[in-house]
């Protein structure tokens, strides 16, 4: 009875010890090259910067341009009385404040546009159109302000 009883232990053990085991899955074991035993995770697809060196010269020249135009307006405006604004958002006769903070504002939501548009349609250049229009239209204001300056000056002057 002791041996049939140490011969059913024994039997018993080595099926728990089986269970224990780890076995590696039968299609590495039919590989036999190395580089077949590991898998390589794909690529996650990395979103491009928004806020690189190209968005901040072109937000850079736009503001420059928008602050070159609100200056010479505020000078042009407290300096003549002949002066007025064209920009019917902020009236013909706007304080200084009133002139920067809807100018600024509007530069803001420009420059906001922007970036949504590049975070939106990262490989195309859509993104350059609202800082561009910005340094365009505010430059081309601030030379005919300085125009009108410069006339309004010498017909003073006479």
């Amino acid at each position: 009875m002791r041996t049939t009883l140490l011969v059913l232990a024994l039997i018993m053990g080595t099926q728990a010890l089986a269970q224990d085991a780890v076995f590696p899955p039968q299609s590495l074991l039919a590989s036999q090259h190395p580089q077949d035993q590991f898998t390589v995770a794909p690529n996650r697809e990395t979103k491009p910067r928004i806020f690189d060196r190209k968005f901040l010269l072109l937000a850079g020249i736009a503001t420059t341009a928008t602050v070159m135009d609100l200056a010479t307006t505020s000078h042009c405006i407290s300096t003549y009385s002949n002066c007025q604004e064209g920009n019917p958002f902020v009236g013909s006769n706007p304080s200084t404040a009133r002139l920067y903070g809807i100018s600024l504002s509007i530069l803001g939501a420009q420059m906001l546009a922007s970036a949504w548009l590049r975070r939106e349609m990262p490989h195309r250049k859509l993104w350059m159109a609202p800082p561009i229009v910005a340094s365009i239209g505010h430059g081309i204001a601030a030379a005919l302000n300085l125009r009108t300056m410069r006339q309004l000056q010498t017909s003073t002057s006479q």
